[in-house]
């Protein structure tokens, strides 16, 4: 851009001597040099510092790399490449058998272990049966034995000995009658497994192993997370797609707003504020402006970002090279729309400091757009 602007000052300085008949001598000639020195210097000086440009901004685009939570073979992947999916439409299954079947059989050991806990209850039931019928059995021979020892201590006792041994005796009879159902109560009850959450504990587990098997199964089919589109899909039904987080089986691009970032030289930090008006160019699409604003002015630098490790840290090799990055949201445009997502650009940013110089900056710009049409190579 400096170039730019020295190329225009020496176009009007030239126009300036033709049209005005100015003659080309030793004191004209030096004047116009060190005058356009002075002026152009002091024009590209406060224009460079309070309207920041930068040549590295980018389009940038965040992907979602599609990792299965389980491992197996794929047997089918969408054939919707490159074209705008819905939230939730397929992107690839893969082989459920190993799943379902475990599911089956987790549901089956559970009507059993149902089975099991029914029958165990009714035989704790059974028991509880006996233990109150022994119990009652017991409460009445012991009121009998008491009524036979009231009256053998009576001075006319109306029951012989034998009476009162013979009631003794069923006493102690049923008392052991009441202590084996008893026993065999606890017995039925030390059957059961224990209690969590108000379930038995075999139950228990086994529904939530059917939770993580349902949970399993569900996730042999990978469903866009989002409105999006997959590009570049490698993946093929045979493939093998494990759970490793270094080995996605594609990569899923979300829909997203139209964002740039841009690195500025970290001279401009004090200009740089979130809510300036921005402008941004695109290399694919020449002669053209794009408007948007400054959303962010990132708080980090990326090479003076440290790790712990086993070493003493030292600063970054290239340190101050670096520059700010600067997010910039665009207004809505149809061919920023279409643009892909990662293309280069480069953009400004407008503050309110020295704001008629900014029309200098957006003029610049706006001949840097132009000179897209201009390349060599082919």
């Amino acid at each position: 851009m400096d170039l730019l602007i020295i190329l225009c000052y020496v176009a009007i300085a030239w126009g300036v001597f033709k049209i005005f008949r100015i003659p080309v001598n030793k004191w004209t000639i030096p004047t116009a040099i060190l005058g356009g020195i002075v002026i152009v210097g002091a024009l590209i000086l406060t224009m460079n510092y309070n309207h920041p440009y930068t040549m590295r901004a980018q389009k940038i685009v965040v992907s979602i790399p599609m990792v299965p939570q389980v491992s197996g073979e794929v047997v089918e992947v969408t054939s919707k490449t490159n074209v705008l999916m819905k939230k939730g439409e397929l992107l690839f299954r893969i082989d459920d058998t190993r799943y379902r079947a475990r599911l089956n059989k987790l549901k089956a050991d559970l009507a059993a272990e149902e089975a099991t806990l029914r029958a165990k209850q009714a035989t704790i039931d059974d028991a509880s049966a006996r233990v109150q019928q022994a119990q009652a059995e017991y409460d009445r021979v012991t009121r009998d034995y008491q009524r036979y020892a009231q009256g053998a201590a009576m001075p006319v006792n109306p029951f012989s000995e034998q009476d009162v041994t013979h009631a003794r005796q069923q006493v102690q009879i049923q008392s052991a009658v009441l202590q084996a159902a008893k026993a065999q109560l606890q017995n039925a009850r030390e059957q059961v497994s224990g209690r969590y959450h108000g379930l038995d504990a075999n139950i228990a587990s086994l529904k939530s192993q059917i939770l993580e098997a349902e949970y399993n199964l569900a996730q042999t089919v990978i469903r866009a997370p989002s409105d999006g589109y997959v590009t570049q899909l490698l993946a093929r039904p045979g493939m093998t797609a494990v759970r490793l987080p270094f080995k996605p089986v594609l990569v899923f691009i979300p829909q997203q707003k139209r964002q740039v970032v841009a690195v500025f030289r970290q001279n401009s930090v004090l200009r740089l504020t979130a809510g300036d008006s921005a402008e941004v160019v695109f290399n694919g699409l020449p002669g053209s402006v794009y408007s948007g604003k400054v959303s962010r002015v990132l708080p980090t630098v990326p090479d003076g970002s440290y790790q712990a490790s086993g070493a003493l840290q030292g600063l970054n090799a290239g340190a101050g090279k670096e520059g700010i990055y600067v997010l910039i949201d665009l207004d809505p445009h149809p061919e920023v729309e279409h643009l892909p997502d990662g293309v280069s650009a480069q953009a400004a940013v407008y503050t309110d400091y020295f704001a008629h110089v900014s029309i200098m900056r957006k003029v610049l710009l706006r001949m840097t757009s132009w000179l897209h049409y201009l390349y060599l190579d082919h």
